[in-house]
Parts: C-alpha cells; sequence; structure tokens
C-alpha cells in the first residue's frame, strides 16, 4: 500500500516558474497565497501578463497555481500560445485542468481551419460539437467521405439537436445519397419516444410523400396517445404501424386505462403483434394497472414468462397481491422468483410475512429473526416484527496516520481541499473524482476518512461507500451541522433524527446541492415553499445558506406531520411527493397495514425515499445515543381511510 501511496507523489505539479520546496504554509501564510490566487487568476483572464506572471512567482507551491495559467490560456488559446498550450496538456492530461483548456484550443483551431494541429491535439471525447470538428478536419487533410459516413450516420440517427458545427457534414452525407427513409423514420421513433418531440416537423418533411402520413401518425400521438384509440387513423396494418400502436397504447395506459384496455382488445384483432410487442403491452399495462391497486393488473404480469421478469415487473407483481392480502399468491409468487432476485431482502420479508399470515410461524420467525440482523429498511422491519433489537453492524474503518498524511500531500487532494476552502464546489468535487482514480479500494476508504477529518461530509461518505467498507456508520451518517440541526429541531418541534435523516436523504449534507426541479440546499427546499414559510421571497445564496435552509425544511416537515395528526410515514411521504398527492394515495375502504402502503405507494421515487428515511432515522437513534424505536410502529401501525 504504501507503494501505491507514494506514487501518487509522482505526480508533477505544475507552475510557470521553479516551485518552492518549504513545508506547508501555515494558515496565515495561506490566507495571503488565497488573496494572491485571485488577484492573480483575475489578472490571468484578462490577458495582464506581466501582472499575474508575478503573481504565480510569489505564490510558490501554492496548489491552485496551475489554475492561474489555465485562467489565462482558456482565454487566450491562439497559436501563439501554442507552446505553452501543449505543455500544460502534457502535464494535465487525465486531471480536470485538462479539459477545459483542450475544448477552448480544440474550438480555437476547428474555426481557424487549423485541421493538422487539430487532430494533433484532438482526443476521444463524448463531445458532439468537438467530434464534427474532427470529422470535419478528417475531410479538411484528404479523408474519404464514405470512410466517415457511418460516423456521421451515429451523430445523426439520435433523438436529439445537434450542434450547429455539425450541420455541414449532415448537409453532405444527406446530399451524397447516404441519409436514407430508413434514417429518417429511426430518427422519428426516437424522437417521439423519449426524445425531442419539437425535431418531428422537421424530420416529417424529410420523408417521401407516400411516408409523411406515417409520420405524422407518430407526431399525432406523441402529442396524444387516445388519437390511436380510433383504429381507423391507422392504414396499415404493417409492422411499422404496429410500432406506433405498441408506443401509444404504453402511454396512453397511465391516462385513460380504460380506453386503452378498449383498443389494446380491438387492435389484437386487426393487427399482428410479435412477442417483443406483447410483452411491452404487458408490461405497461400490468404496472400502470397495479400502481392504481387495479386488480387487472394479474391478467397482463401472468402472460409475462417468469424469465422476463424484471426488478420493476416483480415489484408490482408482488404488490398486487399485497392489494388483495392474498398470502397464499404472495409466498407462491416469491418462491417462482428467479435466483438471485428471490434472495433480495424484500422479498425475504415478504415471504416471511406471508408465511406468517398462512400459521407457518416457525418458518416465520426464522426467517424474520435472520433478516433483522441486516443495517436496512428490511431488516429494521424484521427486527420490529420478531421483537429483537436492531443490528447496526457498525464496523469503523481504520489507518494509520502516516497514510492520511501521505495522501494529503497528493496535487489533487491539496487541490480539492484548497477549492473547497475557496468554495469552488464543483470544481472542488472534479479533483476529488479524479484523486480517487488513482486509488486502490482501501487508499479511498483512507481518503474518506481524510475528507472526513476536513469536514467535507458529502464526499466522505460518498468515498467510503465507493471503496466498499459500507459498515463505517459514523462516515456514512455524519453529525454534519449539528449545531444547526439541533437548534432548529427543537424550535419546530422536531425529531433531531428525522431532520438529520431527511437531509442525509436529500442532498447527503451537500449544502450547494440544486435538484434538476430548482430544489435547493441541505434539506432540497423549492423556492416556492420557502417563499411560503417566509413570508417572502429567498434569494437563491440564502436558500443555500445552511442555517436558512435548516430552519425552513425543519418547519416544512413539522407543518407536515402536523397537518397529518402526527402520522410522520405520511409527512414523510409528502416531503418528497407533495400533500395533495400524499392524500390520493390514503385508502378509501379500509385501514391499510402501514408497511403494505408503503410498499405500494404507487410513484417509486417517494417509495424508495421513504424507506430510506426510515431506515436512516433509526441510524441516527443510534448515533446520537437516543432509543426511539422508529419501526415498531411501521410493523404494527396502519393507515387510516382518506377523510
Amino acid at each position: 500500500m504504501q507503494k501505491a501511496l507514494m506514487s501518487i507523489l509522482a505526480i508533477a505539479v505544475y507552475a510557470v516558474s521553479s516551485i518552492a520546496t518549504s513545508a506547508v504554509a501555515s494558515n496565515d501564510s495561506l490566507e495571503k497565497q488565497r488573496k494572491l490566487f485571485k488577484r492573480a487568476e483575475y489578472d490571468a483572464k484578462k490577458g495582464r501578463t506581466k501582472s499575474y506572471r508575478q503573481a504565480v512567482k510569489q505564490l510558490g507551491d501554492y496548489p491552485l497555481a496551475p489554475y492561474v495559467e489555465l485562467a489565462y490560456l482558456k482565454k487566450h488559446p491562439y497559436l501563439v500560445n501554442k507552446k505553452r498550450i501543449r505543455h500544460f496538456l502534457k502535464l494535465y492530461t487525465g486531471t480536470p485542468l485538462e479539459w477545459p483548456l483542450r475544448k477552448a484550443w480544440l474550438t480555437y483551431l476547428a474555426k481557424k481551419g487549423e485541421s493538422v494541429l487539430f487532430l494533433n491535439d484532438y482526443r476521444q471525447t463524448e463531445n458532439t460539437e468537438l467530434n464534427c470538428y474532427k470529422l470535419r478536419a478528417d475531410l479538411a487533410i484528404g479523408a474519404k467521405f464514405h470512410t466517415i459516413a457511418d460516423n456521421i450516420e451515429a451523430l445523426w440517427v439520435v433523438g436529439q439537436s445537434q450542434p450547429k458545427a455539425c450541420d455541414v457534414l449532415f448537409s453532405r452525407w444527406a446530399r451524397e445519397g447516404y441519409r436514407t427513409t430508413e434514417h429518417v423514420k429511426a430518427r422519428i421513433k426516437l424522437a417521439a419516444d423519449g426524445g425531442k418531440h419539437t425535431l418531428l416537423p422537421y424530420l416529417i418533411g424529410l420523408l417521401p410523400s407516400k411516408d409523411q402520413a406515417w409520420g405524422k401518425l407518430w407526431h399525432k400521438t406523441r402529442r396524444d396517445p387516445s388519437y390511436i384509440s380510433r383504429l381507423s387513423r391507422i392504414k396499415k396494418t404493417d409492422r411499422e404501424h404496429t410500432d406506433v400502436l405498441v408506443y401509444g397504447l404504453k402511454r396512453l395506459i397511465w391516462r385513460d386505462p380504460k380506453k386503452a384496455l378498449a383498443t389494446w382488445q380491438q387492435a389484437q384483432a386487426k393487427f399482428s403483434f410479435d412477442q417483443g410487442d406483447r410483452f411491452i403491452v404487458n408490461r405497461a399495462f400490468g404496472i400502470a394497472l397495479a400502481t392504481k391497486g387495479d386488480k387487472r393488473a394479474l391478467r397482463y404480469f401472468e402472460q409475462i414468462p417468469r424469465s422476463e421478469i424484471d426488478k420493476s415487473i416483480a415489484h408490482w407483481y408482488l404488490a398486487s397481491y399485497l392489494h388483495q392480502r392474498d398470502w397464499v399468491q404472495v409466498a407462491r409468487f416469491i418462491e417462482t422468483l428467479p435466483h438471485p432476485l428471490s434472495e433480495e431482502l424484500i422479498y425475504q420479508y415478504w415471504l416471511s410475512r406471508a408465511q406468517s399470515e398462512m400459521g407457518m410461524m416457525q418458518s416465520a420467525a426464522s426467517k424474520m429473526q435472520s433478516i433483522g440482523q441486516k443495517r436496512h429498511y428490511y431488516g429494521f422491519l424484521a427486527a420490529a416484527k420478531a421483537g429483537q433489537k436492531v443490528n447496526m453492524n457498525d464496523i469503523p474503518y481504520v489507518t494509520r496516520q502516516y497514510v492520511l498524511d501521505t495522501l494529503a500531500q497528493a496535487p489533487a487532494a491539496r487541490r480539492a481541499k484548497e477549492l473547497r476552502e475557496l468554495g469552488r464546489l464543483t470544481q472542488a468535487r472534479r479533483e476529488w473524482w479524479h484523486f480517487k482514480r488513482s486509488l486502490t479500494k482501501e487508499e479511498e476508504a483512507a481518503a474518506a476518512l481524510m475528507a472526513a477529518e476536513w469536514g467535507w461530509h458529502d464526499q466522505a461518505l460518498r468515498t467510503i461507500s465507493q471503496a466498499g467498507f459500507t459498515d463505517d456508520v459514523k462516515i456514512r451518517f455524519p453529525l454534519a451541522y449539528q449545531k444547526e440541526f439541533t437548534r432548529y429541531a427543537k424550535r419546530n418541534k422536531l425529531p433531531l433524527t428525522l431532520a438529520y435523516a431527511i437531509a442525509r436523504r436529500e442532498s447527503t449534507f451537500m449544502h450547494d446541492a440544486s435538484s434538476s426541479a430548482g430544489a435547493k440546499g441541505l434539506m432540497q427546499l423549492m423556492p416556492g415553499t420557502a417563499k411560503q414559510l417566509a413570508g417572502k421571497k429567498i434569494s437563491t445564496r440564502k436558500l443555500l445558506d445552511p442555517s436558512t435552509n435548516i430552519n425552513l425544511g425543519t418547519r416544512y416537515l413539522s407543518d407536515l406531520i402536523r397537518r397529518f395528526d402526527g402520522q410522520k410515514t405520511l409527512a414523510i411521504a409528502s416531503y418528497n411527493a407533495g400533500y395533495y398527492r400524499v392524500i390520493e394515495w390514503l385508502p378509501e375502504e379500509e385501514p391499510v397495514d402501514l408497511d403494505i402502503w408503503i410498499e405500494t405507494i404507487p410513484y417509486k421515487e417517494t417509495r424508495e425515499y421513504v424507506k430510506s428515511v426510515l431506515a436512516y432515522q433509526q441510524v441516527y437513534e443510534y448515533l446520537l445515543g437516543t432509543s426511539t424505536d422508529i419501526f415498531s410502529p411501521v410493523a404494527s401501525g396502519k393507515i387510516q381511510l382518506a377523510k
């Protein structure tokens, strides 16, 4: 291990001037270097060459000195700087410093028509624009068009729009006869089924006149899947038209089950569907109906061969029997599942539950006791059912201090730490990811301890898990921002462990976390929710502040618990899915066992969210030394009827 660690230190640290060999700077010296770095970087971006070079000399061995040179070269990727750019790229190949500069340099070369230089410095990438520039450079130096036609096809036949840099290639590809009607049809399907549907009118216009009705059928079905419910609109019974029918049916079943079921029945009498079509329809119909608690779901699941059952089908197949409390079928279904699916904790738990309900008490108890040894939602639930204590299996990872000290001196680790200190969290995470790539699993676990020492909780818990050391509970469930969580949980009359569990699930303690939906901060609050809670608009900067976010998040969760008359599980589900959606999920005829209700939550995201938060809360009860049993109420409780 020591040999591998020492290899990390062989990574060169770039500096424009000679690098000092002094020891690690003191805190005061670091603060001065940080101020100098910010000024040097600003001057570099502005092209103040003399000023920034003088500053770099003064920076010495400051970890972020390379970012100053990057700032200059990225803003000035000109031929006059070719030698410096190539030197920088050579030193930092494979690091987060490479591609910001390489992309700027290649883009400049492409626009200047410097094809030879471009190809010399091009590296394989997923960047579509650069890949198109690369093919254009190939042509410019004499490549035959037919040798790259397949590459152009792969870039064109996608469900999304492509960069303008590709247009000249696409135009010539079409002009020379490579683009066929089949290519256009393939792209129409991709654009309609999960792609950018606004592409469809353009693509339909590329079809021959005789095929445009088919393209319009896809477009209309994409806009409104009920369009295909009038089968007279589908003039042909060939393969291409059954494709659009299947596509429309798998969407229509979610919007209008009655119409979808009737259309499928009629379509089978008129069209020929192969085994693949029937699998798609049976899967979609079964899952959609099962999420609504509709007994007819089983009719479609039963037509799916056992060998074709995936995790989604298996879950909703099980849920359909749970909805009916058909414990005999629950047991039979699980016992016929293929391995290793049948051995997963979810199925072992419900098999035990079924055996208990059928009076097979000895087998059920033995199975529950075994499951109850796991640190897992089902483990905690089984322990509660069996009346035994939960088992945290907490095994801290231990390493020697010299390992941590050695890791801390790796250039990428130093850059990551310093970027974090400056609040440049995205760049810090990129450097950390690069740093981890060079480590063994043992070293990676040690790096997690180092990150925890820095207070970098989100990366510590991710790193220890990725290293495979998942039993270090304290690293994986940190008591981050303890002062703020304790203060606001108490103020808002909320269990501290629940507040921690929500934050752990929502953001893994990334205080700058931002979701695609717009939720912000540790407890992932929507700006609208924050405004409603605070009585005024909250800026993004303020919402990302840990103290503000925790205050508003705990208040919101407390309000949800109150609105649900103290039923915390419903409040947890509402925190993820919204209050009114959870109201729709409440039983209408008779109370439902709480574990069954959780298992049959229609949204997978919310279902897994509730399970995780409950399990995390139990872990935090252990870490905080409190004795609240989170799972006994889950194991024995019921969800009451909707009012």
